[in-house]
């Protein structure tokens, strides 16, 4: 249940947080394309204008997307008409954006479109650009290196970001799930910095924010102003604190605990159903007192650190905690992101063990027609193509369908194999053994709203997915081979 209050409260202090939207007396563009049920669209589509135009010397113009353009992944396209000022995207959205760019400049390059002092210009002005933006970080100097201006602006920035639409942009920010650093990384490279929010629902959206004045790429930010964000030892119902985190990135088992939030943007509680029966009241009660604890602390369920400077960071779920065999928890995102990040042919990996001897994953491949909504066909698309040949060697069967891929031996199930193997020797992504991936599975499909497998926002339903590939996912256990083909029909 949110409250008109917390509606209020949460639009005007992320409004002051933000401070570049509405500030003007000028028009603001926003783009709807996220269910208005859900709270991220709710509060930017519907209040975020309402309370920009009765509170700040700007106003908010709301355009609505076709209904299609996720599916169809036409959205640039409305961005072209849009050129909005302010864009919330999901990173799944984000992901999107970045495949269709590489692979457009691909082709480019392919049919000698694009020459090769076209892509030394252009690969000096987003190492410019990515220089700059790492000088933006919490701490930096904030220095533009030398040339900045001319070749990184002038240049890169300028069409890239005239391509895509968002040349009016002052703030582009990601929520709903986890985004990686690599996709951060690609958007700064061209001049937009996305900024990462962290909430949910019984928080009216968000709790923690970043702006381009205070950001850490891989942190989702700092307390919004007016609400309480603390790090709780989990288990025991003290509230007790955790020391911070002496390294964001790599905080001890100590350093972290349950992030927990306290403000006027948390919910009255979830809304029960007299006509169920006093059963069902019960439970909803016990649900929220379960959720908002005595002291008036929203328990997220989320695994989390903060440093000295006040950042917070998502390090797990603990209801997505993997428990070992030998009881050690074992976050799978770290580990999911680093295997994508290693082999661009990869859509998804989720990674399964819980109380297992071993973990597994469930890959899938970026095919023709997958965009989150939809899990497309089995074709194989231009960049999974793309990667295939330069990963291929001699002798290997080019592979156009993902049937074709799945065959033992094959360029992609070898480089899928090979990412698995450098992830599990990086410390980062598996801090322990009990964290490394021993055996995958390529599904046929990739995961879609469509087929359950995803929420509206594109989080992934881990346990839908686990029931759903049940048989598929024994298989893999029960085999002594580390790749396990799917079982045809």
């Amino acid at each position: 249940m949110v409250s008109n209050d917390n509606i209020v409260f949460e639009t005007r202090a992320v409004l002051r947080a933000i401070e570049v939207v509405g500030t003007k007396p000028e028009e603001e563009r926003i783009i709807s394309y996220l269910p208005l049920s859900h709270v991220a669209g709710m509060m930017v589509d519907i209040v975020l204008p309402l309370i920009c135009a009765a509170e700040l010397p700007g106003w908010v113009c709301c355009f609505f997307a076709r209904s299609y353009d996720l599916r169809v992944s036409s959205i640039v396209e409305r961005f072209k008409a849009v050129r909005p000022t302010c864009f919330l995207g999901v990173p799944r959205v984000w992901e999107k954006i970045q495949a269709k760019m590489v692979a457009v400049r691909q082709a480019l390059v392919a049919s000698g479109e694009m020459s090769a002092t076209a892509v030394r210009v252009s690969t000096w002005g987003k190492n410019l650009s990515l220089e700059h933006a790492n000088a933006r970080q919490l701490g930096g100097n904030g220095a533009k290196p030398f040339m900045y201006g001319t070749v990184a602006e002038g240049l890169v920035q300028k069409k890239a970001k005239g391509a895509l639409g968002l040349d009016a942009c002052k703030f582009a920010f990601t929520g709903a799930a986890p985004i990686a650093v690599e996709t951060l990384r690609y958007f700064a490279s061209i001049g937009i910095n996305i900024n990462e929010v962290y909430g949910m629902s019984e928080c009216t959206g968000v709790a923690t924010w970043s702006t381009d004045r205070a950001h850490v790429w891989g942190s989702c930010g700092w307390a919004v102003p007016g609400v309480e964000v603390k790090v709780f030892k989990d288990g025991g119902g003290a509230n007790t604190e955790v020391p911070h985190a002496k390294d964001l990135f790599k905080p001890t088992e100590e350093e972290q605990g349950e992030l927990c939030y306290r403000g006027r943007n948390v919910m009255m509680g979830y809304l029960a159903n007299p006509d169920l029966g006093p059963e069902h009241v019960a439970d909803i009660e016990k649900k929220t007192k379960d959720t908002i604890d005595a002291q008036g602390w929203l328990h997220s369920g989320d695994k989390g650190c903060r440093d000295a400077r006040g950042m917070f960071r998502v390090t797990g779920r603990y209801k997505e905690l993997l428990i070992g065999a030998g009881g050690e928890n074992i976050a799978p995102v770290p580990v999911e992101e680093c295997i994508k990040a290693l082999c661009p042919a990869i859509s998804n990996v989720m990674m399964v063990g819980d109380k297992m001897p071993f973990n597994c994953a469930l890959v899938t491949l970026k095919c023709v027609g997958a965009n989150g909504e939809l899990p497309g066909t089995s074709e194989l698309d231009g960049e999974t193509l793309a990667y295939q040949d330069s990963v291929a060697q001699a002798g290997d069967a080019k592979a156009k369908t993902v049937a074709e891929a799945s065959k033992p031996g094959s360029a992609l199930v070898k480089a899928i194999m090979a990412a698995i193997v450098a992830t599990n020797k990086n410390e980062d992504a598996c801090p322990m053994n009990a964290a490394k991936v021993q055996k995958f599975m390529i599904l046929p499909l990739d995961f879609a709203v469509s087929t359950d497998d995803f929420t509206p926002t594109f989080k992934l339903k881990r346990a839908t997915v686990h029931e759903r590939f049940a048989e598929q996912i024994k298989l893999m256990y029960d085999s002594k081979d580390n790749y396990v083909p799917f079982p045809s029909a």
